[in-house]
């Protein structure tokens, strides 16, 4: 999981949010009078490009836009809706996520059997507040990408597995985190992973996947004749050079201080 750095909301949810301001979100979907399958379009694109094309939790490509293989997630309950405040229709609690593996048929990396244990993001979120795991007001719970910083990632990889682990030294290190929930912020970038299910065998075979691509491009630009150095260096680029590959934070692990400094290089934000 990376930062979410959002831009402003499209002016189609503005509108329709002005025209309807207690509509639902499904219902503004299908509400032609108010423009609010316009909204919709809008949002998902949006969303993607806010995102760089890859999913807000998992990282997992969804350049594609294709609606089997991503969807518009809310953080917070899109059921929560008052006079005071709407949240189905609220831009900052609108992320763009992949289909979490819930689709049956699917191509690998977005669908593998057993499709229960390979749940992931929004689809094992839901199956966690379902079954009373977790809160549907997460908030403090688990992670919102758009609270993390641009830099140090929480994460780390274990490369043998692809699975992900909090970063222990970053999370001992850091000020208290707000809202916090659990006991520290190891213990909730523990439970994001979990009630996400972000080291289920799908998305822990897909990055360890791309961690062996990337050794084995190591080993490349050292037969090339390139110093270590340089070679960190050529990948981060390579790696980097798409606005945002998918599973960008396992790339950023792997490639360590020569990826960090290629970010730098580029204004990375989020």
């Amino acid at each position: 999981m990376k930062r979410v750095l959002k831009n402003a909301e499209p002016a189609e949810l503005a509108r329709y949010r002005q025209s309807a301001p207690q509509s639902n979100w499904d219902g503004m979907k299908t509400d032609t009078h108010f423009g609010g399958p316009v909204a919709y379009d809008a949002c998902r694109m949006k969303l993607l490009a806010d995102q760089g094309g890859i999913c807000a939790f998992c990282e997992m490509g969804i350049h594609d836009n294709d609606p089997l293989k991503c969807r518009v997630e809310h953080f917070h309950p899109k059921s929560d809706i008052t006079p005071a405040h709407n949240w189905a229709l609220d831009w900052d609690n609108l992320l763009g996520v992949c289909a979490g593996g819930s689709y049956k048929y699917g191509t690998a990396p977005h669908t593998q059997e057993p499709l229960s244990q390979n749940l992931s993001c929004d689809a094992h979120k839901d199956q966690m507040i379902q079954s009373g795991k977790l809160s549907e007001q997460c908030e403090g719970w688990i992670l919102n990408p758009l609270d993390i910083m641009a830099n140090p990632s929480l994460f780390v990889i274990e490369k043998s597995t692809g699975r992900l682990l909090p970063d222990t030294a970053q999370c001992a290190t850091l000020p208290a985190w707000p809202n916090n929930r659990h006991a520290d912020l190891q213990a909730l970038v523990q439970n994001t992973i979990d009630m996400l299910n972000l080291n289920c065998d799908r998305l822990s075979q897909a990055r360890l996947a791309l961690v062996r691509d990337i050794e084995h491009n190591k080993k490349k630009q050292r037969e090339q004749g390139f110093s270590p150095q340089q070679g960190l260096s050529n990948l981060a680029a390579h790696y980097f050079r798409q606005h945002w590959p998918q599973f960008f934070t396992t790339i950023r692990i792997c490639l360590g201080a020569y990826a960090e400094s290629h970010l730098a290089s580029i204004a990375f934000q989020g």
